[in-house]
């Protein structure tokens, strides 16, 4: 009887008929942790750009934020108990700087809440997956497009109704489905604006904490 119990790789074989490593990459546990890393880490360099803390902590709070120093079954029960990833992960991450530099680690986090590092994360993830579908999409029509023209006079039975119809071309046949890629590339680009967006609000989304700095910090992390 089945236990309930479920590990990381669990999925690896359903994955391999939809996934390319390289995507399974980005939204495994690892990746899941480098994106919210990351976000500390570029918060860290706003916040220092602005002035609020000082630039040589930059250094140590950047080379904490590397995903592959973590321990992820302590990761996996601290974040069962917290109920939410970002609150062990920061505790976590807070012990990896303390190791280099104490002062450092005082300014780790500051300013920001739990929905901060988990959006956010997940917003670098999905950042990195477009750009792979991108290139995969432009190899895609690149390829239908040669294929369409080769065979622009190829015969192809048509088809309707579940039967064989009137000939048509496989080329034709062909630039319907590169049409369909296409407009799929185009919603891609157009959602963007709208998805790849920081989210950054602080404990009670007023970004009370950073004072009268918040929107400098939010500009600079934007950027």
């Amino acid at each position: 009887m089945w236990s309930g119990d479920v590990n990381r790789a669990s999925n690896q074989l359903f994955d391999a008929y939809f996934m390319q490593p390289e995507m399974r990459e980005i939204f495994s546990d690892e990746g899941r942790v480098q994106g919210m890393l990351d976000f500390e880490a570029a918060l860290a360099r706003a916040q220092a750009r602005v002035g609020l803390i000082p630039p040589e902590v930059v250094a140590d709070i950047e080379l904490s934020c590397d995903a592959r120093l973590f321990d992820f079954d302590a990761l996996a029960i601290a974040i069962g108990s917290a109920g939410n990833s970002a609150i062990p992960l920061v505790k976590a991450l807070g012990k990896q700087i303390a190791a280099r530099s104490a002062e450092a680690e005082r300014y780790v986090h500051m300013g920001a809440t739990s929905q901060d590092v988990m959006d956010s994360g997940l917003i670098l993830q999905l950042r990195r997956a477009i750009v792979l579908l991108e290139h995969d999409l432009t190899r895609l029509a690149d390829a239908m497009a040669e294929q369409a023209q080769h065979h622009a006079g190829t015969p192809l039975a048509g088809r309707t109704w579940l039967q064989q119809a009137t000939p048509v071309t496989l080329g034709m046949k062909i630039a319907g489905w590169l049409g369909a890629v296409t407009r799929h590339r185009q919603r891609l680009n157009e959602i963007k604006p709208r998805l790849l967006c920081l989210q950054f609000g602080g404990a009670s989304g007023s970004l009370a904490a950073l004072g009268d700095q918040a929107f400098s910090v939010a500009e600079a992390l934007a950027g």
